[in-house]
């Protein structure tokens, strides 16, 4: 979940690049002919345009972006422009470059820039930051901690440097170290709830929940970035620390990815009988794709609510249930927790064994579902998704027929199809969220996944499942055990290197191979 720290270490830490102010009405850059922004595009548009005119546009696009990723990426542009007509036009425009690029993600722009920074002063601990990151992306973990190191020693006992430096290391599998750094960080910044969040997660992955847990509370401080639901609710009631809910209302709201939800929603149940004790009443604030899903599993006195109808009490986020209900061993809590609507789970049946029988001419083909990549924007996309082409060894065994699970897939399965393996995309046919995910599943011998939302849905359907997880895998999924206590139905199958994919997909073709066998 966690972003990079992107302040440059020569600013106060928490004191952003620029300070990007909010749409509203008066807004100086609503859209209009005569606006400032019309007027500066135009000319930095325009064939004779100067270093001076694309600057002004990059900055004034900068100064309004908010969380505005297409205005970023325009300003970004103009910046670059402004830099190939006159690099001296504006001292800092170069770290001006490498600091968007680098929020943006722009990893090649980001190591140009960095680089050209560091030609001419090699101890710039921003753009030894910045490099790093960018060559992070490409598991260059080496050169990564060799330039944060550099950095250290630029500028000594920076904990925003010391904090980059602690998720390097993280990423290398080397825990203890990580958490010894992280802690360093947390002695020079006692309030930096980004670094106790990464703890927190170190130390859940480790079985430490009851500090775990209390740590990762630290979320609710950044959350507000990323959670409406959170900052409404936060407007109107107290965050909810534990206390007793008698003759209160108490909102749960989901938070985080589909994944995240998946999990945590087992404890909702626990939390309305605690609430039945006490004589309060919990209602579950949650809207999108997997309402219907969660609906089936909530007992009659803990309702849903996709709007905030009921003014609560308290609030406090889905993920916080463990902490609250004193959650201190995993133990027990891998069963199956989770259904598959009746009436879908029948009309995908038809649609798998239609697809079977005119494959084999009969039944009793294994069928095979298979997630391989995840959303794009997730911040470790890159390192969860299996390469298409090294994945392609697992769809070749005879007696299986593989079913994607991802929309948007169609063009890969199509290929695929071309060269004769069985693999097919029914993903149009899905209407009703989440559902009719955990309809097909219930229809499938086994599935095979990356950590995704759809490894969180078996694993609560009970669904056979075999997990292929990076070397760094999230905190769910702890360190060393092929099993997790959180899902008894799941196999862990893990990297034993970064970016070693193949004894991880020779695993799983065993483990398909032995599934025909039987």
């Amino acid at each position: 979940m966690t972003g990079p720290i992107s302040q440059p270490i020569n600013q106060p830490i928490n004191e952003p690049t620029f300070v990007p102010t909010a749409e509203s009405a008066d807004n100086p850059l609503a859209e209009s002919a005569d606006n400032p922004l019309a007027d500066l595009r135009a000319r930095a548009a325009a064939p004779d345009a100067t270093a001076g005119d694309c600057l002004a546009l990059g900055q004034l696009l900068l100064q309004h972006a908010a969380r505005d990723k297409d205005r970023q990426r325009e300003a970004l542009a103009a910046l670059v422009r402004a830099y190939q007509l006159d690099p001296a036009c504006e001292p800092t425009l170069l770290h001006t470059i490498a600091q968007t690029a680098f929020v943006l993600r722009d990893w090649s722009l980001t190591e140009a820039a960095a680089q050209l920074l560091l030609s001419h002063h090699a101890a710039d601990a921003n753009a030894l930051i910045w490099r790093a990151a960018a060559v992070q992306q490409r598991d260059d973990f080496a050169l990564a901690e060799h330039l944060l190191r550099e950095a250290m020693r630029a500028v000594p006992g920076n904990p925003v440097v010391l904090h980059k430096l602690a998720l390097c290391v993280k990423e290398q599998a080397r825990f203890v170290e990580a958490e010894a750094l992280l802690r360093q960080v947390l002695v020079l910044s006692p309030d930096n709830a980004h670094a106790l969040f990464d703890l927190s997660e170190l130390e859940i992955r480790t079985g430490r929940f009851a500090d775990g847990w209390a740590h990762y509370e630290s979320r609710v401080a950044f959350g507000g970035e990323l959670n409406n639901a959170q900052q409404a609710l936060a407007s109107i009631s107290a965050h909810w620390q534990g206390e007793s809910l008698a003759g209160k209302t108490l909102v749960v709201y989901g938070e985080q990815g589909n994944g995240d939800c998946l999990w945590a929603v087992r404890f909702l149940p626990h939390l309305a009988e605690r609430a039945r004790r006490e004589g309060g009443r919990v209602i579950f604030g949650h809207d999108g794709p997997l309402r219907y899903l969660f609906e089936r599993i909530l007992p009659a006195d803990l309702p849903l609510e996709t709007s905030l109808d009921t003014r609560p009490d308290f609030h406090c986020g889905l993920m916080s249930l463990p902490l609250r209900l004193g959650v201190v061993d995993a133990t027990g809590w891998g069963r199956p927790y989770l259904n598959a609507d009746p009436t879908h789970v029948q009309a995908w049946r038809e649609r798998v064994d239609a697809h079977v029988a005119h494959v084999a001419g009969k039944y009793g083909r294994r069928k095979v579902g298979l997630v391989w990549n995840g959303n794009p924007d997730h911040i470790r996309d890159a390192r969860r998704s299996v390469p298409v082409e090294q994945l392609e060894a697992l769809l070749n065994v005879p007696g299986a027929s593989y079913f994607a699970l991802s929309p948007g897939r169609g063009e890969t399965v199509a290929q695929w199809r071309k060269q004769g393996l069985d693999v097919v995309d029914m993903t149009g046919h899905f209407q009703s969220g989440f559902d009719d995910v955990a309809a097909l599943l219930a229809n499938l011998d086994l599935v095979v996944t990356i950590d995704s939302g759809p490894a969180h849905l078996a694993g609560a359907l009970g669904v056979p499942t075999c997990l292929m997880i990076d070397h760094v895998s999230a905190w769910f999924w702890g360190d060393e055990s092929s099993a997790t206590p959180w899902y008894d139905s799941i196999e862990l199958v893990r990297q034993p290197r970064v970016g070693d994919w193949m004894p991880v997909v020779a695993h799983v073709r065993e483990r398909i191979v032995a599934l025909v066998r039987n």
